[in-house]
């Protein structure tokens, strides 16, 4: 007897939330998973999924399978939707700079997102419930990749052996709490690229990117599944770390906003010397609507565990 596919709405809209923060660099669409609580079913769908196929298409595997291809279309129409309307916003069209662009208003969109990330740091971090030395130490290594890797400079030269890799990088990136594949983008110089690719419909650029998100999943998937059945607490150690990480780069106040590359952050007293009093108000109000947005969605979430 086949089964009927039903569309279900919440994860429809959790696929919205997920592709509204991998639109943002320094947010993880993972981390929005972590925070409604199905991480682990999406990891768990994507294996049940990418098995399927590398299984030859076993009967045995089929409801399974379908239960995960379920899950997964609904989720991904969801991020591709809010994915298309958010880089718009954010990113801008040709002749006109988007809101993460412009110094008078990318401050308050980063404040957003590091009053979020902040607030939800707790998440994995509480699924830990032996918290031996050594994982600590995790937490710190993480930490400490997250701040080296903000700080590399690239070369943004390579063609379609760049959005290869780009896609590779970034859509594993896109899976783990904490690291931005929006961020991957940025330090590839390739984040405008590919949202003008995803508005203007240039498909062979989506291609090349597609296929390196295909060869990034099926190298990745099998092992953070692997990793979450064995060493749930050492991974979700490292995700800690790597969320902490990523505040540095969401901090609001930066020398430049654009898309060239991760503009370096300034301190308090250069803030206070290049910003006026009325505009820092303003951002530390939108840190705090980040908050109230992590408190929004933990109302949403899925208890899946």
């Amino acid at each position: 007897m086949s089964k009927k596919l039903n569309f279900d709405f919440s994860t429809f809209r959790s696929g919205l939330l997920m592709g509204m923060a991998d639109a943002v660099p320094g947010v993880s669409g993972g981390t929005i998973a972590l925070i409604l609580g199905i991480y682990n079913k999406l990891i768990f769908s994507l294996a049940e999924f990418l098995n399927f196929f590398k299984e030859r298409f076993p009967s045995k595997r089929f409801p399974n399978f379908l239960n995960s291809f379920q899950f997964l279309a609904t989720l991904g129409i969801g991020m591709l939707v809010s994915y298309y309307v958010i880089t718009k916003v954010l990113v801008g069209s040709e002749g006109e700079e988007g809101l993460l662009l412009k110094s008078s208003t990318a401050p308050f969109i980063f404040a957003l997102f590091f009053g979020l990330v902040l607030s939800s740091v707790k998440e994995p971090w509480q699924r830990v419930e032996n918290r031996t030395f050594s994982r600590y130490v995790l937490c710190l290594i993480a930490f400490i990749l997250v701040l080296l890797y903000t700080n590399l400079s690239l070369d943004n030269e390579g063609g379609n052996l760049l959005l290869i890799a780009s896609g590779a990088l970034a859509l594993t990136a896109m899976l783990l709490p904490g690291i931005s594949g929006a961020l991957v983008l940025l330090t590839l110089g390739q984040y405008t690229t590919v949202a003008n690719a995803v508005h203007d419909s240039e498909f062979s650029i989506i291609l090349y990117f597609l296929c390196g998100g295909l060869l990034g999943l099926f190298t990745f998937v099998p092992l953070m599944n692997f990793l979450l059945l064995n060493y749930r607490e050492d991974v979700m150690s490292v995700l800690t770390g790597l969320m902490i990480g990523s505040l540095a780069t969401l901090w609001p106040w930066k020398e430049s906003y654009d898309t060239k590359g991760v503009s370096p952050n300034l301190g308090l007293n250069e803030v206070f010397e290049d910003f006026e009093i009325l505009s820092i108000v303003g951002t530390t109000f939108f840190g705090f609507l980040g908050f109230g947005l992590y408190l929004a969605l933990k109302s949403l979430e899925k208890d899946i565990d």
